[in-house]
């Protein structure tokens, strides 16, 4: 038997012996159940847990030692500045804001997080902009840095907050301007992924159990919701199997070489499978712009007689990853003029729906994780993702069409 099949095998009954564990003992480990899924974790909802964990004088009762730990991992810029020195010496005087309005620059926007603390003459201030699922909108964190500077902040730090881009889009800030930010050590940019360093910082020095679980269900959510970890147990189950020697190592590093080819060839047979099962009535489809495995690439039902939008099915992350459906237009400007837009996001009830600049309404689509979990390429495999993508992509059609949002 070669070594690739054994390590196959090995990991296979891994996995099995974890299952069968779990079918078990499921009443005592609950594996499935999470805080998470009864919390709202749209954006405002993620920037109310982080303010409230900031806040030196939140109710978790840990005082400034959750925002110490925060500056420390999450922002070393201002950590090994000198010029924060008496604000990091003084966290236990800083105010933490919710949706602050941006009234002294009179933009009239809305810092998602906003840190405050006035020591002596000393001001400092930090907004965090938090950008899990929604798009930049225009001069939005120039507008920001405006406002902390209006603000009469000595020291300041915008904190872009995201998981898939590296940086804000240029219609928010320009890149030479962001430049000169990162060269003055104002601002600083975060993935979710990153957060989990802190978190696990908190737990240690955390003196209370309830809020140590509730940090370890937060913990659990951004691995699961933005990193496409399902099972740290099953992780680390395979990764021991992986690291037993130099064969299973060689072995691995040829599995992951045809990951991708053997995603690409399913998605090819995705193609295909739509092909066959779509039957055409008020709609086209339209499955040219997907197979490679950009960013962004769609499956799109094509109106006829109506160019401002389509009903879209897109891959929010490269790779073939979490797949969003729902209503997308040709620009902000189409989105913008279009009367029906501020309505959309209210006519999927059964749905998570949110909303961005150019999809006035969509939600992550079921299975949500192609990138950690073979749920998505099973259902390919078997013929049944093409049947449940038409189905749903139909229903939003009927319901946006009966609400006239087709129509000029």
């Amino acid at each position: 038997m070669s070594t690739v099949q054994s390590l196959i095998n090995d990991v296979s009954q891994k996995i099995n012996a974890l299952e069968t564990a779990q079918a078990l003992y499921s009443r005592q480990l609950s594996p499935d159940f999470s805080t998470f899924e009864y919390i709202s974790t749209d954006e405002l909802g993620l920037s109310r847990i982080l303010a409230a964990l900031l806040d030196p004088k939140g109710s978790h009762a840990q005082q400034e030692s959750f925002l110490r730990l925060f500056v420390e991992h999450c922002l070393p810029v201002i950590y090994q500045d000198y010029n924060w020195q008496i604000f990091f010496n003084n966290l236990e005087k800083t105010e933490v804001f919710l949706e602050e309005v941006t009234g002294k620059s009179n933009t009239q926007r809305r810092m998602d997080i906003y840190l405050r603390c006035q020591v002596g003459d000393e001001s400092y201030g930090i907004c965090i902009e938090n950008k899990p699922y929604a798009a930049d909108q225009s001069n939005q964190l120039i507008d920001y840095y405006h406002e902390l500077k209006e603000r009469g902040h000595s020291s300041r730090h915008i904190v872009y907050l995201n998981e898939y881009n590296g940086t804000p889009d240029e219609k928010s800030v320009d890149a030479r301007v962001l430049e000169k930010w990162k060269k003055d050590k104002e601002y600083s940019h975060l993935r979710f992924s990153d957060l989990i360093g802190w978190l696990k910082a908190c737990q240690v020095e955390c003196q209370n159990h309830s809020v140590s679980e509730f940090i370890a269900q937060l913990t659990k959510f951004i691995q699961k919701q933005f990193m496409g970890i399902e099972d740290m147990n099953e992780d680390n189950a395979i990764l021991d199997i992986i690291k037993q020697n130099a064969a299973t190592i060689d072995a691995s590093i040829k599995v992951s070489n045809t990951v991708d080819r053997m995603k690409k060839e399913l998605i090819a047979k995705l193609k295909v499978d739509l092909l066959a099962k779509y039957k055409k009535t008020d709609y086209e489809l339209d499955i040219s712009y997907i197979g490679e495995g950009r960013r962004y690439e769609q499956i799109r039902f094509i109106i006829p007689g109506y160019n401002k939008a389509w009903v879209c099915f897109e891959f929010d992350n490269a790779g073939f990853d979490r797949p969003i459906l729902g209503i997308k237009f040709t620009s902000v400007e189409a989105a913008k003029a279009c009367p029906h837009t501020e309505t959309m996001n209210t006519m999927l009830t059964d749905k998570k729906v949110s909303s961005s600049a150019q999809w006035p309404a969509y939600y992550y689509f079921d299975p949500q994780d192609w990138k950690g979990s073979s749920e998505a390429w099973l259902m390919i495999n078997e013929g049944t993702m093409a049947d449940k993508i038409l189905e749903e992509m139909d229903k939003v059609f009927r319901l946006l069409s009966e609400k006239g949002c087709f129509s000029d």
